[in-house]
């Protein structure tokens, strides 16, 4: 016995021993290093490159509303940006899926994030090129925000359509495109490879924990870039320059680009660990070591043939579970997604949030809610190890209340703010002039929003309000041209105020929003809270079932399928059809050089209604596929592995042999039946 445990001790090191399972690169694979060939260590720097990555995603989606007023295009060209990262993905995805069996994956996945640390890089260009928004706060005769167009003149002014700011923006959007579109080649390896070659490489009854782990963790990425794109937006874009106006100030633009240096350093810090794991890690991980014959060690680490294709892709189709299951995924994430990239510019709309505490918000609400979610979700299919049919089931449960909860959200908006003196056009858009300011020579390069002393009346500008200078302070009506921060400033003599009788009347008006007095918004984060902590209770289940409907070595290649079509059918649809629907509540849009920029304002009533609405069609129409899946789910077989299912064998077995004593006693006790013939049936 001693000598049998012997021999395998030696064969097990010999294995360990193979390059393929050695940690290194080239031929820098010390003995110190082997420690690394561990499925925890992979499970937490994979985890630590994936909250990265995500961050970059969700960095951008924080300093969106910037980039728009920076560069002054509008939500449809947001749009275009966010596809462009899945328009690469959809080339690449099945292709990488079905190279992922046979290649390294750990450094396909390198390769791909050194990709995305370029694209952050790239991604903030455009200051460098462009520098700050200066031209937002100076007043003098040059810049399109002069003072004579700030306030009512009666004289006439020229508008500076040479000035180099108003070229800025196509350079800058086709940079931003070009960025994100590299960053689709690089994440694909990661999302295709990375979780298979983890699946692989531990036992199947210990999956649910690593995946619980590994949603738990990620979760701190989509966080990470709000947390991170509120930090860079409290700081002005050129952050040794004082604007001398607070982030509440439409005209405040942040510095969006320092974030995405510090994802792109980081993200190649940890790159570098990843590209150190070997091919496949040691066996002793594994479920059970496969006996290789000489054709597999000889075709070990050769590209699938072409010509294996087709037959791959014929049985993905042909599995109505998967089919389903990735019809389902499609739609929900065209509505999750679209709900959570423009939460933000919702939360500044409706809430009249900054852009900084719109990211700080998105990102951290929920975090807590969501983390527990996910731990508690991966202990109960650890511990109690439900059938496929009863998870499957508490998906399309978790899934209507998400839609519960959208449903709630409609209801938790705040009154808008009354425009007095605007009319509406053809489109919906307001018309800001009247018979008041219809001279004034306003502008809608700006907003500078006042409020008039009825508390509720705002005005786009006090332009558009009539005042004729800056008359004082609020805190200590100090006679002044200029305001300060953490400080109102009070225009006097505003001539375009519309009294009770709808007559015009001069009255003192304040710069910014007028107080809402709303508080719905903690009612709206408590039911996000909610819902986020439901849902999240069910990703443990989906991702398990996405790998067990398949065969285990269509694993990557399912991944990568998926992949492409989520980015055909999913990732890049959400953005033009939120994009466009955001569009469509719009009330103002800047507007210089007779060329149309950002929207200004929104109309926060349709706004609420058009988002929640879309969300709960398309999140409404996977759950109807996700039921399809619930009754086919008892098709799936090994959900937990080899150990589970002998367990399963024997309690078949003991029944069976129950059933057979029990006839053995039925018969014994019918004396018609000769013993030569109870004897036959018992063999």
């Amino acid at each position: 016995m001693e000598k049998k445990f012997s021999t395998l001790a030696v064969e097990e090191k010999e294995k360990d021993d193979d390059v393929d399972r050695r940690c290194g690169v080239g031929c820098f694979k010390p003995n110190w290093l082997q420690k690394m060939a561990d499925p925890k260590v992979y499970l937490v720097i994979f985890c630590i490159v994936g909250v990265i990555e995500g961050a970059y995603f969700t960095y951008f989606v924080g300093v969106l509303t910037t980039l728009e007023k920076r560069y002054a295009f509008e939500s449809k060209i947001s749009g275009i940006i966010l596809i462009a990262d899945n328009i690469s993905a959809t080339f690449v995805s099945l292709i990488v899926g079905y190279c992922g069996s046979k290649g390294h994956k750990p450094r396909m996945i390198a390769f791909g994030m050194v990709l995305s640390a370029i694209s952050c890089f790239i991604s903030a260009v455009p200051y460098f090129i462009y520098g700050p928004a200066l031209h937002f706060l100076s007043r003098d005769s040059s810049s399109f925000g002069n003072k004579e167009q700030e306030f009512c003149s009666d004289e006439p002014h020229a508008e500076h359509c040479e000035n180099p700011e108003n070229h800025a923006m196509l350079p800058a959007v086709t940079i931003f495109f070009f960025a994100n579109f590299l960053n689709g080649f690089g994440y694909t390896a990661y999302y295709t490879v990375g979780a298979p070659y983890l699946d692989d490489n531990v036992k199947k009854k210990n999956s649910p924990m690593y995946f619980c782990a590994m949603a738990a963790l990620r979760i701190f990425g989509p966080v990470l870039g709000f947390l991170l794109s509120s930090f860079c937006l409290k700081y002005y874009e050129d952050p040794f320059y004082d604007p001398n106006i607070d982030v509440l100030n439409p005209r405040w633009v942040g510095a969006w680009w320092m974030g995405f240096i510090i994802i792109g350093v980081i993200l190649l810090a940890f790159t570098a660990l990843i590209a150190l794991f070997p091919r496949e890690l040691p066996e002793r991980f594994r479920s059970e070591k496969k006996e290789k014959t000489k054709k597999e060690e000889n075709s070990e680490g050769k590209m699938p043939k072409l010509k294996d294709f087709p037959n791959a892709v014929k049985r993905l189709v042909k599995n109505p579970i998967l089919v389903c299951h990735v019809i389902s995924v499609t739609f929900q994430v065209n509505g999750f997604a679209g709900y959570f990239v423009f939460m933000p510019k919702f939360m500044e709309a409706q809430y009249k949030k900054s852009a900084s505490d719109a990211s700080l918000f998105s990102g951290t609400t929920g975090i807590v809610a969501m983390l527990l979610g996910v731990l508690l979700g991966g202990f109960i299919i650890k511990k109690y190890r439900p059938r496929p049919k009863y998870l499957t089931g508490y998906m399309v449960i978790v899934e209507i209340f998400s839609v519960l909860g959208l449903l709630i959200s409609i209801f938790l908006g705040c009154e808008p703010n009354s425009l007095p003196g605007t009319t509406e056009y053809d489109d919906e858009t307001l018309n800001l002039y009247n018979a008041c300011n219809r001279d004034c020579s306003c502008t809608r390069r700006v907003f500078e929003p006042v409020c008039a002393p009825d508390g509720t009346s705002l005005f786009f500008s006090p332009c558009f309000a009539g005042c004729p200078n800056v008359t004082g302070l609020v805190s200590s009506m100090v006679t002044t041209t200029a305001s300060t921060i953490n400080n109102s400033t009070i225009f006097e003599d505003c001539k375009c105020l519309i009294g009770s009788n709808s007559t015009f009347i001069t009255a003192n008006v304040t710069s910014g929003f007028c107080p809402s007095g709303c508080n719905m918004f903690i009612a709206y984060i408590i039911i996000l809270c909610i819902s986020k902590f439901i849902s999240s209770t069910a990703r443990v289940g989906n991702t398990l079932i996405t790998f067990r409907c398949v065969e285990s070595k269509d694993k990557s290649f399912a991944l990568g399928a998926i992949g492409s079509i989520l980015s055909l059918f999913a990732f890049i649809p959400y953005p033009l059809i939120y994009g466009a629907l955001t569009d469509s509540t719009c009330l103002v849009w800047e507007e210089s050089c007779s060329k149309t920029g950002n929207c200004w304002l929104y109309d926060s009533d349709k706004f609420r209604y058009y988002l929640h609405g879309m969300s709960m069609l398309l999140i409404s129409i996977g759950i109807c596929f996700d039921g399809i899946v619930f009754l086919l789910s008892d098709r799936m077989t090994n959900f937990y592995g080899e150990e589970d299912e002998d367990k399963r064998g024997e309690e078949r077995i003991t029944r069976w042999l129950k059933e057979e004593d029990d006839d053995d006693v039925i018969f014994t006790r019918c004396p018609r039946k000769e013993p030569a013939a109870e004897m036959s049936h018992v063999m």
